[in-house]
């Protein structure tokens, strides 16, 4: 139970890009758990997102969530191309959308705010509330900081899926070409049109001159991630902080979960997340399209997710032990994983990733690659097993010996129970956070704003 502060209840202002029901995945999850969390800890939340419908900056109010914190639908900068546009666009203080922002700073006279994305919204906000003497917290969800694809998988990443750090903006340009084509797809066949490495470096300084000026403390989920963002651009260690985080916890029921029967059959498999490219799906595609696993009639798969289907259809088609189940929500997820045996996570990149988390919390053992967000969590051997993605039997391989070893595979699924009770809740998250926001609220009388207010652009 969140333990509420005394006293004068305090102001925190969030960023981010969607908010549910508009989006029930990744950080709108986040920030929404965030803004219940902080308003039951004593502080007044607001939540600014990025509303896809709304198309005015005119007569925007303020709604109130029904966990009690007020929510801002704003319109969006840009889709497809923020990444690159917005981060390179120079800041306007005369637009509608600063003009927006500074009244909301004089009517909701925030304490700190929390930047948890800064995705399709104005890039200057994070700025305009430091100019103010406001401190600024950023969460850093994703590296659309450093990559103008927002992450970095492209067909140029390499067998491990992803751009080795460091990130630089030609390499960038490269892979926008390969990614994209069309209008980063230059007519000559050269790598990349230069006013798109002219945007990349500009994106980037802006990048730099945020992360070592603006955000008064820096937060990443994980170590892992920690690091490869740093080899790119270099941070103040006394501006960072790894803070891991938390998942609604009670709608799992961990003090009672099931024992997972490791002797069944068929044993039941299931591949969570949206489907893209970077959650790497094309990895299941390829394992359970071989003629070992085809030809079994041990086991099930099931793919649950929306987004490009064409990555998965031709699965379906050869393999009839494979059945996709198309969108859920988070309320459905522990009813779903109850009727499978073994998780599966694929991505090739993720800061932190919520599903093999959520399969731990279901008693699932998983069959992992182990990229970033996932690899300090899965124990080979223990709670599960990790595949190598460069070999093109890997997943295929960890997914028979589990079906051939039922022995081993109960005791993968004993240690995904005990791996559950060490996954943190938000509200023991929250408790870290509302005590960093009171340390860098403590700390902001006497600070100097004078890089961030004299900075040209």
């Amino acid at each position: 139970m969140l333990r509420q502060r005394r006293g004068r209840s305090r102001r925190v202002l969030f960023l981010v890009h969607a908010l549910p029901p508009a989006e029930n995945t990744g950080t709108p999850l986040v920030a929404a758990g965030y803004a219940a969390a902080a308003e039951q800890l004593g502080w007044k939340a607001t939540v600014v997102y990025a509303d896809p419908t709304r198309a005015s900056w005119d007569h925007i109010r303020g709604s109130k969530d029904p966990a009690g914190f007020t929510r801002y639908g704003v319109p969006a900068e840009c889709f497809g191309t923020w990444a690159i546009t917005a981060a390179s666009a120079p800041s306007d203080p005369k637009s509608p959308a600063s003009r927006f922002f500074a009244e909301l700073l004089r009517h909701v006279k925030p304490d700190v705010v929390h930047v948890v994305d800064n995705v399709h919204l104005p890039l200057d906000w994070p700025e305009l509330a430091a100019a103010s003497g406001i401190p600024v917290i950023r969460t850093v969800s994703a590296p659309e900081d450093i990559c103008g694809l927002t992450g970095p998988v492209s067909p140029l990443s390499g067998p491990r899926g992803f751009c080795q750090a460091p990130l630089t903006a030609e390499r960038c340009a490269a892979c926008l070409a390969a990614a994209l084509g069309g209008t980063y797809a230059p007519d000559d066949g050269s790598a990349y049109q230069p006013h798109i490495l002219d945007q990349l470096l500009a994106k980037r300084s802006r990048a730099e001159h945020q992360f070592q000026t603006v955000f008064d403390k820096i937060v990443f989920a994980t170590p892992g991630y920690r690091g490869y963002f740093e080899e790119t651009i270099p941070l103040d260690p006394g501006r960072v902080r790894v803070i891991e985080m938390g998942l609604d916890i009670e709608r799992w029921h961990v003090s009672d979960m099931r024992t997972i029967d490791a002797f069944a059959n068929p044993i039941v498999f299931v591949l969570a997340g949206s489907l893209h490219p970077a959650r790497g799906q094309q990895d299941a595609v390829q394992a359970f399209s071989r003629p070992a696993l085809v030809g079994r009639d041990d086991y099930r798969l099931h793919i649950m997710g929306n987004g490009d289907e064409s990555i998965v259809a031709p699965l379906l088609q050869v393999n009839a032990n494979v059945s996709s189940l198309g969108t859920f929500t988070p309320d459905d997820l522990p009813s779903l994983l109850a009727q499978a045996h073994v998780g599966i996570s694929t991505s090739l990149f993720e800061t932190f990733h919520r599903v093999t988390r959520e399969y731990f919390l279901a008693g699932l053992p998983i069959v992992a690659n182990p990229t970033f967000g996932i690899e300090h969590l899965v124990a080979d051997g223990v709670n599960g097993l990790l595949y190598d993605r460069t070999d093109p039997a890997g997943l295929a391989d960890a997914v028979s010996r589990l079906l051939d070893d039922r022995p081993l595979l109960d005791r993968l699924a004993r240690g995904a129970r005990a791996s559950a009770l060490q996954i943190r809740s938000v509200d023991q998250e929250m408790e870290t956070l509302v005590a960093l926001y009171e340390e860098v609220a403590g700390q902001a009388p006497g600070r100097s704003r004078r890089s961030v207010l004299g900075r040209g652009r």
